[in-house]
């Protein structure tokens, strides 16, 4: 991770002054390593069209799913530098994949830290006949009942997946884990009872939590959100060490020019300082961050580190 800093120091403007002033001479493809409907994508589509507005061409979404995000990943990483391939990177695709899969095609240093676009916190949620009403609640129910319960995840070795896996280790659980192929083909089984348990980014789970599709257990936040009241804090259950929060941001490939980069880093703070789009975010329970490559950089290297931990801890693995 040392070599983060080192690539984002080379990305600041003042590295070099000299714009790349034929850039961009088309279209831009923002890579999504997710499927459609999911909290990145979501957050990817959101901040498209001011970014594109704010480069002069069309940030074209692009949904590359498969293999907990390393896929499309993987793309962006071999992709030309010349700032017309970026990934939106986040912490299940990036850190977390990097800790558990030594065998990647591509590293960390290899996807140069562009911008921070937004934070997105997490909830926990249930299926709606679960006779639990907090997450609290749910963990003594599966002690007393091993192998009764399930937890979903939108993929293999996903954020979701490794905070489940979270939760079994402390707890000394037996549950099942189901992957899916994204977040929203989870949702349905959750619905019906076929799985019992999963986290998620807020923005995701929140319309499945006020249709009462799903039941909310706990939320990340340091206080319970206006539109679900009645869900809980996680540190109102004593359990604020399982607020995972995730991140996404852009990435491009290693060797991108800086000026590029730069611009690619202005764009989306432009596109975050449009009130209509925080407007937007804050109705999502999307944080807005909008830092540059070097402090993006920091919280990759960072979280890359917790993850390491979270990984060792819960014990898992490739073939986990």
């Amino acid at each position: 991770m040392a070599g983060l800093l080192s690539v984002a120091c080379a990305l600041m403007p003042a590295a070099r002054s000299a714009e790349s002033s034929d850039w961009p001479t088309r279209p831009v493809t923002l890579v999504v390593p997710f499927p459609p409907g999911g909290g990145n994508d979501t957050v990817a589509r959101q901040i498209a069209g001011p970014a594109g507005l704010a480069l002069g061409q069309p940030l074209v979404v692009e949904n590359r799913p498969g293999a907990g995000g390393t896929i499309g990943s993987a793309t962006v990483a071999r992709a030309r530098p010349d700032g017309h391939t970026l990934l939106l990177c986040s912490t299940s695709s990036l850190v977390v994949a990097n800790a558990l899969y030594p065998s990647l095609p591509y590293r960390v240093d290899d996807l140069a830290p562009v911008v921070h676009i937004a934070n997105t916190p997490t909830i926990w949620v249930a299926d709606p006949g679960a006779p639990v009403s907090t997450l609290k609640e749910f963990i003594a129910a599966a002690r007393q009942a091993p192998g009764k319960y399930s937890y979903a995840s939108g993929g293999k070795n996903t954020m979701p997946h490794l905070a489940g896996q979270e939760v079994k280790a402390r707890n000394g659980l037996d549950m099942l884990h189901v992957p899916y192929r994204g977040s929203t083909p989870a949702y349905a089984d959750l619905a019906t009872g076929r799985v019992n348990l999963m986290m998620d980014s807020i923005v995701s789970a929140l319309p499945f939590v006020e249709s009462g599709r799903v039941k909310g257990l706990a939320v990340s936040m340091d206080q319970r959100m206006p539109r679900i009241p009645s869900v809980p804090t996680l540190a109102e259950q004593g359990l604020g060490d399982l607020g995972f929060v995730g991140w996404v941001g852009i990435c491009a490939p290693r060797d991108t020019p800086p000026a590029i980069t730069a611009r690619v880093a202005r764009g989306v703070q432009q596109a975050l300082a449009d009130p209509a789009l925080r407007e937007t975010f804050a109705k999502e329970i999307v944080e807005p961050i909008g830092e540059g490559p070097e402090a993006f950089a920091r919280t990759i290297e960072r979280d890359a580190l917790a993850w390491r931990q979270i990984i060792a801890t819960s014990r898992a693995s490739e073939r986990d």
